[in-house]
């Protein structure tokens, strides 16, 4: 099995984020199959780009997300 791109973990995240609900790491680690330390560093990555929020309810996809995600191949 070869290592999966940024882009292809990115995009397990944003997809899991789609249903606009708040998430935890945890949570986002199962969905998109990758250690939590991944997904928190991913996460603090795509709210830069304010993809994505983070606050004590969970990780929330943005507007700006959705249109990333679209984006995305």
């Amino acid at each position: 099995m070869s290592k999966r791109t940024v882009q292809q973990v990115r995009k397990a995240i944003l997809e899991a984020l789609k249903d606009g609900r708040g998430h935890a790491y945890g949570d986002l680690e199962r969905k998109a199959n990758t250690n939590w330390k991944t997904v928190r560093n991913h996460c603090n990555d795509l709210m830069l780009f304010k993809a994505v929020t983070i606050s004590e309810k969970g990780v929330k996809i943005t507007k700006e997300g959705r249109e990333f995600l679209k984006n995305l191949k």
